[in-house]
């Protein structure tokens, strides 16, 4: 989300258009709010080295503009074979469903017509079935160099902080008429790559992958460890449509697949207990925006 915000801001430097209508045109796609319903499916999948498996089904609901946001997402799970579970009590399902909420705050800054900065911060709680313990912080900031009026490239970092497991990735890509309504767009890089086509100005067709992680605080009373944790990290691809039906009404679909996910145990004091993999499967998801 942060990497599209800054490719729509570097649309700013368009020379075709006036720097009054520039700015009025600005402000208001930043104070915009906007509502999106979010629900995805990844259809059974086995955990590597047994025959136990999982479903998934996920909810979110975001509100925000391109300053603040808010987010709460859930997550169920349908298992299958809990007997030959790597974990667990091999009779009650490990996990019914987790929850997510997020805060986040960006804060965009334009060098000159050339670089651009933008910084975000972000607090976040995920967990079984008690926030206690579970809170986490982020933090993102990258430099954006717009080269010509179609090519551009970002540099920077990411970093998500739990007491359990903080991650610190870089932040790099490369971006090609990023944004525009017409033909070929093109984003390479780290954590998001996307290949998309602009048929018309409402239509959007897309493929794409994307890397993200979490880490989960257990129930007190867990099979797979009591107030222990999970860490989890995947890499989904995705290929799509999106269609603006008018100015305030936009639905995205997407086929997924999972390319690959992982996820470290931890006790409740935070030492790693051991690690597994969920083989790759297929999906899809259903996206709902509304902008005010």
């Amino acid at each position: 989300m942060l990497i599209k915000t800054v490719l729509v801001l570097m649309l700013l430097a368009a020379p075709s258009i006036c720097k009054e209508t520039l700015k009025k045109g600005l402000l208001e796609r930043i104070i915009q709010p906007k509502v999106t319903l979010k629900s995805s499916y990844l259809s059974d999948a086995e955990i590597k080295g047994s025959k136990g498996s999982v479903k998934v089904r996920k909810n979110s609901l975001r509100i925000n503009n391109d300053i603040v946001g808010f987010k709460y997402s859930n997550w169920a799970f349908s298992w299958n074979n809990i007997a030959d579970l790597p974990f667990g009590d091999k009779k009650s399902v490990p996990i019914k469903e987790m929850h997510a909420f997020k805060l986040n705050i960006n804060v965009p800054y334009f060098v000159n017509k050339k670089w651009f900065i933008l910084g975000s911060a972000s607090l976040r709680s995920s967990f079984e079935d008690s926030m206690k313990g579970s809170y986490g912080a982020g933090l993102f900031c990258f430099a954006s160099y717009k080269i010509n009026a179609d090519h551009a490239i970002q540099m920077g970092a990411f970093s998500n902080y739990h007491k359990v497991s903080t991650l610190a990735l870089p932040v790099i890509s490369y971006s090609y008429r990023a944004r525009q309504y017409d033909g070929l767009q093109v984003v390479l890089g780290f954590p998001r790559t996307y290949i998309g086509y602009q048929a018309d100005k409402a239509t959007l067709i897309k493929l794409g992958m994307i890397f993200s992680q979490s880490v989960i605080k257990l129930s007190n009373d867990s099979s797979i460890e009591n107030s222990g944790f999970i860490e989890a990290q995947d890499y989904m691809g995705n290929i799509g449509v999106s269609h603006d039906f008018n100015k305030h009404l936009r639905l995205e679909g997407n086929l997924l697949y999972s390319i690959k996910r992982d996820f470290t145990i931890f006790d409740a004091q935070g030492h790693e207990q051991t690690s597994y993999a969920i083989k790759p499967s297929l999906g899809g998801s259903l996206k709902i925006v509304w902008l005010f």
